[in-house]
Parts: C-alpha cells; structure tokens; sequence
C-alpha cells in the first residue's frame, strides 16, 4: 500500500516593496562602461552651464568696452561675468582692519536682503534659463493652466480671454489676521536686522507718521488700494459667482478700528468698486494686469476728492481750470510679464483700456507742483496711468485724477518698487539731505495697497524737525 501523500510546503510570504527595491538594487550589475558614462554626462551637465554663461557673458562685454572705446568713452562695463560680483559683497581689507569689535566684523557681512538680490540677478541674467524657462512655462501655462510663484491662472471671461491674478494679493486673503500675535511675531524673525528699526506693524507705523506730521501741523489721510482678488474674487473661484462684497484679511475690521482711535482718517475704495461692478457689470481691473482699470480709479478718485473736503478743511483758492480728454492705449499686463513666456506667445494678449490725461489750463500735461499744499505718497497704483515706461500712458494717473476732481494741484511722491515704505522713506531721505517737502504742505494722503498691511515693511522713520511749524488745520464741515 502507497504511503499517503503528504501535503505542500507552506508559500514564503512576498517581499514588501521596500525589501523588493532593496533585493533588486542589490542585484542589479552595472558595467564600468554603463558607470563612467553617467559620471560624465553628470559632469558635463553640471558644468555646461557655467561654461555658457561665461562664454557668453565675456563676449557680450568685450563687445560692449569696444563699443565705449570706438565711441571715445571711457570702458564702464567689466570685463567679467556677472558671478565674480560676489567679491563686492565681501569686507576689504581696510574694512577688517578698522574693525574694533566682533559687532563691528558682523556689520561687514553682507545681509540676508544683499545676497538675495544677488541671487535673483544671476537667475535673471541666466541664459540657460531665460532660453528653457520661458518655453517651460508656455507649454505648462497653455496646456496645463499653470502659473508659477508670482502668478495663479484665472478663470475666462465671456470673450475667453483669461484673467491672472497676483499670489500676495491672495495670500493677504487667505493668510491669518496680519495683527495676529502670531503673524507679527512671525515677520518679526523674518526681518534683516540691518534694517533701520524694522517692524512689521502697520498700525504703529502710520500713527507714528501722523504724529510727526500733526506736529508740523499737517493731517495725514489713510487710502488703502484694494488689491485685485479682493474684487474679482470670482475670476479664481465659480463658488464667488454672487459675491456682495469685497472679501478682506481677518485683520482689516481690526485695522480700521485702530485708525479710528488714534483720529486717522481712512478711506477703503473696496465697497465702491464692489457696488460699481455690480451696477455696471464692468471689471474694475485690468485682466492680466495687479492694478485697477482707468474708470474704476476715476471713479476712487472722484470720491477721494470728496472725501478730503468733508475731512478736511483746505485753504480756499480758484479752480485751476484743469481738463481731461479720452485717450486709448493698450498693453499687457504686469502679472502676465511676471510668467516670463516666450516674447512671441499667444496665450494673452494685449487689452485696450481708455485713459484721461489731464492738462492744464494752459493746455499742458499735469505735472506735480512742490509748492502745493496737499502731498499725495503713493505706489504703482498712483503711477499705473502716469509712467510711461509702465506701458499704460502717462499724465492720467491717480494723483492726475484727484488733483482733476479737487481743481487743486498736488504734490506727488510715488515709487512702483518697496511698496508702502518706497514713497515715505523717499519723503525721509529728501528732508534729510535738506529738500523740506513738507514745507507749505496742509495735508499728506498716503496710499498702498492692501497687501502691504500684510508684506509690507513699517519700519519706523523719524522726520527732521520742522524749522516753524505751520497753523494746525481745522475740520471741515
């Protein structure tokens, strides 16, 4: 009789993926033919890149000295790349040498604000960057709907055109209250200690401001430009579709409350442009551009104008007999410029808006008067309409539309760059190196844009002392 059969051995358990990877790397052979090969296509890679950017950097200046030599001037450009820059940030000798203390040394070290800005100019001079990137973009940007760290993509309009929206506008919407605890702590620890008394409270900062000026005798008004997502919200998301009101940081009730107490007067354009979007249905900023359209800046300025006089009571003059007339211009936006496509994209194009220059009544283009006694600080929102060089006309700015809507002329001190601190450390450096613009002035309008309240650096800046301190202003009616 057969014995009976007996039964299989047990199946030994499968390997998890990990111990699968670890048998297969352990078992996998590579030839030293296979190795060298990828040692040196890494090599290569790695230094094709500066070798590039030297080549081509030695040949464009060299073209340039010539250029200078031929023409008969003396060679300004350096014979150098722009990497070797580096050694600028460095301490000299005779700086080490007069060094007394260890603060002292420290001090000599570039700051955290320096190297940054060295950084960004070597990518931005880059040109295996600016050959890959720009295409990079054009394909994820088209077929993807991708932005990069500057810029979201929006939704269409009903001519399809697509919007873009700037990425600090919507972190001031989603990002805590920016008079948080938490948050001030935060940016506190991420300001440059070389900064001059750094700080990141804007409350502080601005009462600070009207303090100092109070004490020449002039009133500071408060203008915060609302930023693009906060009224055109629905250009990100359907789910804003009916929105009624402009959406805001958790801060800004806060914010407003603190204006109020410390006697500041603050004007927020935000609820008007939200009522004019939805009288007219007309967008109340550029498509592919941060700031707001022409008529939806009028329309601020207008109401700005009336502001002031129910505020304020300015010294009575005649009108200045100042007119506008209705110009078109076109251009791209800053947001699109910002995703860095290829010069020849047609992925968005340019939109055609109409602006108001404003002339004199001796038929000239506006400028800024320094003998005016209403100063206007502002930004690239005061600008958009009056530089040139920004691609959307000139001389039909804010400070043109308000000096219009008031028959008055204005002072002006705008600076697209630094945000809300640009145009008061300007103010600052000026009455420092003895240009008193504050001289003669009855009132300071400081703009910036909202999300300033958020980024922006409020460091504290103490003003010469006024000579003689002018007569206090009354308030108006």
């Amino acid at each position: 009789m057969a014995p009976p059969a007996q039964p299989p051995p047990p199946a030994a358990p499968l390997p998890d993926r990990e111990a699968q990877a670890k048998l297969a790397l352990e078992h996998t052979r590579i030839t030293p033919h296979v190795a060298w090969t990828l040692v040196l296509v890494f090599l290569l890679t790695i230094c094709s890149v500066p070798a590039i950017q030297h080549t081509v950097e030695i040949r464009r200046n060299a073209a340039e000295r010539q250029e200078q030599i031929a023409a008969g001037e003396e060679p300004d450009v350096s014979p150098w790349p722009q990497s070797y820059e580096v050694f600028g940030l460095l301490p000299s000798r005779v700086e080490i040498a007069q060094a007394r203390t260890l603060r002292d040394l420290t001090a000599l070290l570039p700051t955290a604000t320096e190297i940054k800005d060295y950084e960004t100019a070597l990518e931005d001079n880059s040109v295996v960057n600016g050959w890959i990137l720009p295409r990079a973009q054009s394909v994820l940007t088209a077929r993807l709907g991708a932005g990069n760290e500057q810029a979201y993509i929006g939704r269409a309009g009903p001519d399809g055109r697509r919007w873009l929206m700037y990425r600090p506008d919507v972190d001031y919407l989603t990002h805590p209250g920016f008079l948080e605890a938490s948050a001030l702590r935060a940016r506190e620890r991420e300001g440059d200690a070389s900064t001059l008394a750094a700080q990141p409270d804007p409350v502080k900062a601005i009462v600070d401001f009207k303090r100092q000026l109070a004490r020449r005798g002039i009133a500071l008004l408060v203008v915060v430009a609302p930023v693009k997502a906060m009224v055109h919200p629905e250009k990100l998301s359907a789910r804003f579709d009916s929105a009624e009101a402009a959406l805001q940081n958790a801060s800004f009730a806060r914010f407003e409350q603190a204006m109020q107490a410390a006697g500041v007067p603050l004007f927020d354009p935000a609820p008007l442009l939200i009522a004019a979007r939805q009288k007219t249905g007309q967008a109340q900023y550029l498509e592919t551009d941060t700031h707001w359209t022409p008529q939806a800046m009028e329309l601020v300025a207008r109401e700005l104008a009336s502001f002031v006089r129910s505020r304020v009571r300015l010294p009575w003059r005649e009108a200045e007999g100042y007119t506008h007339q209705a110009q078109a211009v076109s251009n791209i936006g800053d947001i699109a410029l910002m995703l860095k496509l290829p010069d020849s994209q047609r992925i968005f194009q340019p939109q055609r808006v109409t602006i108001h220059p404003v002339t004199d009544a001796d038929g000239e283009a506006w400028y800024p008067r320094r003998n005016a006694d209403v100063l206007l600080l502002g930004d690239s929102f005061t600008n958009i309409y009056s530089l040139s060089g920004m691609g959307w006309g000139e001389a039909a700015g804010f400070a043109e539309q308000l000096s219009f809507a008031l028959q008055r002329p204005l002072d002006r001190i705008a600076i697209n760059a630094g945000g809300a601190l640009s145009s008061r450390q300007e103010l600052w450096k000026q009455m420092r190196r003895g240009r008193d613009r504050l001289r003669g002035k009855r009132l300071v309008i400081y703009e910036f844009a909202a999300r300033d309240l958020l980024i922006g650096d409020w460091r504290l800046l103490e003003l010469p002392a006024a000579k003689s301190p002018s007569r206090p202003l009354q308030p108006g009616g």
